[in-house]
């Protein structure tokens, strides 16, 4: 089996500017009784437990110093909870968008029976489904029998690399993997594994630098480009 791994954020789909921020600090203020936000630190490509860890960090709840390693905070689950539902009530009114040509890119990919395509996201499973929710792209990421999201995220792991171990133990010696990404953590894990990936400079990481890394970049995967990405995928 193929196994798909296929990024959100500027990869997929972008939220409207200041939502997330917007969410995180409702989520801080509720769960940590802090004024915060995820803005504060450089959150591009991480996970949700990781920007929770970091943000805390930054405000001084968490020891953090070159000396000692990190105070590793266990996240309560109600943080996940409240950034995803607060997420979702401001996608209701300022919805998400769809980038170009990932509507045909995943109708192509699920139509093929060796491909099974799956999430490898920052976001928690909870922020997961708000976002795919608005733009109606959670329907090629469900197990057909649990209805259940398939993928890993962003509360599984501090750092995005461990999520990519985490894949590993759930498939078999068999299946062979590709990722969709569009950042500079993204292309750095698949490096590091040595997974092959698609890169789409939708992000904040320029063709320029995600060329440095993979030669299978596009600038977005409209105008057909989606066709080429796909043939790309099953060949790799």
């Amino acid at each position: 089996m193929l196994h798909v791994l296929i990024d959100i954020d500027e990869t997929i789909l972008s939220v409207p500017e200041g939502i997330n921020a917007r969410a995180s600090s409702l989520m801080f203020k509720k769960v940590f009784n802090l004024d915060a936000d995820e803005s504060m630190i450089d959150n591009v490509g991480k996970t949700e437990m990781g920007i929770i860890q970091e943000v805390l960090e930054k405000v001084g709840t968490v020891t953090s110093s070159s000396e000692h390693k990190s105070q590793v905070l266990e996240i309560p689950k109600e943080a996940y909870k409240v950034w995803g539902n607060t997420t979702s009530k401001e996608l209701k009114d300022h919805p998400a968008r769809i980038l170009p040509g990932i509507p045909e890119l995943l109708t192509a990919l699920s139509k093929n029976p060796s491909v099974k395509l799956g999430l490898l996201t920052g976001n928690s499973s909870y922020r997961a489904e708000a976002k795919l929710n608005s733009a109606r792209l959670d329907t090629f990421f469900r197990d057909p029998e649990t209805q259940i999201l398939i993928g890993v995220f962003g509360e599984m792991a501090m750092k995005r690399e461990q999520l990519f171990d985490l894949v590993i133990q759930q498939t078999t010696s068999e299946d062979r993997f590709v990722i969709l990404d569009d950042s500079l953590i993204g292309a750095k894990m698949a490096q590091t594994h040595n997974i092959p990936i698609i890169m789409v400079a939708t992000g904040k990481a320029t063709a320029e630098q995600l060329l440095q890394l993979t030669p299978f970049v596009f600038s977005d995967l409209g105008e057909s480009r989606w066709k080429q990405a796909a043939s790309l995928i099953v060949e790799m």
